[in-house]
């Protein structure tokens, strides 16, 4: 059986990798904090205290529906970085085939 304190540490490491990415998409720790904050739906402040978690000073434990919405952004997040690493493997095999590969097709199809 899971405690609730593991699935508090899980949801927090998900927590914190959404951060970190918007962190850098930013390139402002207040703004990420407010960007996740919202999309996770709860205020910017709970969501610092909650991720930097000094003794005595951490925010509460989330409800269940704040779980379930971190569970949901961390998932579309690793969604879009899989499509985003499909898509620069493509690129990559398209360079590997030479600097000709993208336009042999045209030339042919052209009549040269």
């Amino acid at each position: 059986m899971i405690s609730s304190a593991q699935i508090n540490d899980h949801t927090k490491l998900q927590a914190s990798a959404l951060f970190e990415r918007a962190k850098i998409q930013t390139g402002s720790k207040m703004l990420a904090y407010r960007s996740v904050a919202k999309a996770i739906g709860v205020h910017h402040e709970w969501f610092r205290k909650y991720l930097r978690g000094y003794e005595g000073q951490g925010a509460k434990e989330p409800k269940a529906t704040v779980y379930e919405n971190i569970r949901a952004n961390y998932e579309a997040f690793c969604n879009r970085v899989e499509q985003e690493n499909e898509k620069d493997e493509l690129r990559l095999q398209a360079l590997r085939r030479g600097p000709n590969a993208r336009t042999e097709g045209i030339s042919e199809k052209s009549g040269s």
